[in-house]
């Protein structure tokens, strides 16, 4: 693999804050770039993203001006319309992961262990973030690449893990620009959901693929065990929503023969957060006078909204709720412990669905 060198591009993502304030909640606006589809109102009818097959019925659920749809071809859920966010609107949701190194991700640990993976060749990981998953590719042998549109991050990547080939492109417009670099392995981890158009993201991977190349993801198991809504699975954040099934049929209709699919089991942190959701108490409305707003609610809103929810002062009352939440949430421990054995017996799942696969 050639050695690429160019300027980096805007994308921050990161830990969304506690939003503990409740302005009033509008659809996205400046901060939305472009649309796949009409967003002049929620959508009553939508075709699926991947194989054009119109959806099953009415919308399964409704966000906003979104509309969550299935398909009954190939068993996607995917938000309509789907609005690509602006460089803007992720520094504007996300912060504090562009200058450190992360620790892996359950899928990147499911890769490097798979028997089934290679274990050296040419890498691209797209949407690379601070490079975590790149340095531990390279140490197993692999010779690294990745793309990232966070500046911050992938200056990070440069400078302090000495990871030099970092492109400030999507995966399509990676392809576009050099469509003479081909990889052994692609691999691209909690990426696949935010894909406003997932059939022009796939065909571009395969374009990077080599013949018989790998590629290795993972996307959140919409069938995981929740006790409430995941306030970051919503559009503009998340525009798809996978299961084993959907995403073994969309990859073989590109071409690829699944190797190995690993479901996360609900592991002690995870039971703590769910069980710590299902005991929410509505004790924040008691005592302030005011209803929680919720991540889901800030993506939707217009960019001084947006900004003035992120960033307001929390008041002495709500300091006191956050006080109370994580005293609440350390009770949550002994039950997380006494539940655990149970939980993992009847195999419920965690967040990360991982998935390697072959180019036919």
């Amino acid at each position: 693999m050639r050695r690429f060198t160019s300027s980096i591009g805007a994308r921050s993502k990161g830990v969304a804050p506690d939003f503990m304030s409740s302005p009033s909640v509008n659809p996205a606006g400046s901060l939305i770039a472009g649309q796949n589809e009409s967003s002049s109102g929620t959508p009553d009818i939508a075709s699926c993203p991947i194989c054009d097959c119109a959806a099953a019925g009415p919308a399964i659920e409704k966000q906003g001006n979104y509309a969550l749809f299935f398909c009954p071809q190939c068993g996607l859920q995917f938000w309509s319309p789907r609005v690509l966010p602006t460089s803007e609107w992720y520094e504007l949701m996300y912060s504090g992961r562009d200058a450190k190194l992360l620790p892996l991700e359950p899928g990147h640990k499911y890769f490097l262990s798979d028997p089934n993976a290679p274990h050296s060749g040419d890498l691209l990981d797209v949407g690379c973030g601070t490079g975590n998953f790149l340095v531990a590719a390279r140490e197993k042998g692999f010779c690294v690449s990745g793309t990232e549109l966070d500046r911050s991050a992938a200056t990070f990547a440069r400078e302090k893990l000495s990871v030099e080939n970092i492109f400030p492109f999507s995966i399509t417009d990676f392809a576009a620009q050099y469509p003479a670099a081909k990889f052994d392995a692609v691999t691209f981890f909690e990426v696949l959901e935010h894909q406003a158009d997932p059939a022009a993201f796939l065909h571009s991977v395969v374009s990077c693929l080599r013949p018989g190349g790998y590629i290795a993801l993972s996307v959140p198991n919409r069938d995981r065990w929740l006790t409430g809504p995941d306030v970051f699975d919503y559009p503009p954040n998340h525009f798809l929503r996978w299961n084993e099934a959907a995403l073994r049929n969309v990859l073989e209709h590109f071409g690829f023969q699944i190797l190995s699919v690993r479901q996360q089991p609900v592991d002690f942190p995870y039971a703590v957060s769910m069980i710590n959701m299902a005991l929410r108490s509505g004790l924040t409305k008691k005592v302030t006078g005011r209803e929680d707003i919720f991540f889901r609610d800030v993506m939707q809103m217009d960019a001084a909204k947006a900004a003035v929810a992120i960033r307001e002062a929390p008041t002495a009352r709500q300091r006191l709720m956050g006080t109370l939440g994580k005293v609440k949430r350390g009770l949550c421990y002994p039950l997380a412990g006494a539940a655990l054995p149970y939980l993992r017996l009847r195999g419920y799942e965690a967040a990360y669905l991982y998935c390697l696969a072959r180019l036919s």
